[in-house]
């Protein structure tokens, strides 16, 4: 049986080894070796991938039930915290969806619907959460763009719906650009900036095409 050699050299001198040590294997064992480690690849890939998406999913339930713990809170109370963190009335506004009045009318104990004190506290729930991950200032972050030169903000996957995806970014757990090409392969047209903001030499900002 043929057989193929592995030498290691354990020497800090290249030019001079001081050690070498020899090993053998048969050519057929080294086959074996890379269809298991192939298939060992393939299976904790899945595997990995799997985990992703359950971790995915229970980071959305953990959301989900942090939000129905604060929807028991003063609607008025919830907005004033949300505030406090540094987002505008209308930025909440465009986030629940609803005009900057009707944000002025719930802080003033006029009726609500359901669904929008659960919006409400959903979005305390997310702030907070974010907090916890850490991230300093999550108002901030919300507002910053996904990759610099593209208009897409972490908010704008807020509104859309994207809030699992918010936390596998805020965590470092995945690239902006992966998670751009998972919600639009097409995002690098779309969303580029079409203008970009500098500074002039009297230190005024000034607008220029890209």
């Amino acid at each position: 049986m043929s057989t193929t050699h592995f030498e290691l050299d354990s020497s800090d001198n290249e030019t001079e080894p001081s050690v070498m040590k020899r090993y053998s294997f048969p050519t057929s064992t080294v086959s074996s070796l890379v269809r298991e480690y192939g298939k060992l690849r393939d299976e904790t890939s899945v595997l990995d991938s799997d985990v992703a998406n359950n971790h995915r999913k229970v980071q959305t339930i953990n959301l989900d039930n942090y939000a129905r713990q604060l929807v028991r809170e003063e609607v008025n109370s919830l907005l004033e915290e949300i505030v406090a963190l540094g987002m505008g009335w209308s930025d909440i506004a465009q986030i629940i969806k609803v005009s900057v009045q009707a944000i002025r009318k719930w802080r003033n104990h006029e009726p609500i619907t359901g669904d929008n004190r659960l919006k409400i506290a959903r979005l305390l729930a997310f702030l907070k959460l974010l907090e916890e991950v850490p991230i300093s200032d999550p108002v901030s972050w919300l507002e910053a763009p996904l990759i610099e030169g593209y208009t897409k903000r972490h908010i704008d996957l807020y509104k859309e719906g994207h809030a699992e995806l918010l936390f596998e970014l805020a965590n470092l757990r995945i690239e902006a650009e992966a998670a751009m090409s998972e919600l639009d392969t097409d995002w690098r047209e779309k969303y580029i900036a079409k203008h970009e903001v500098f500074e002039m030499e009297d230190g005024q900002l000034s607008i220029s095409r890209r």
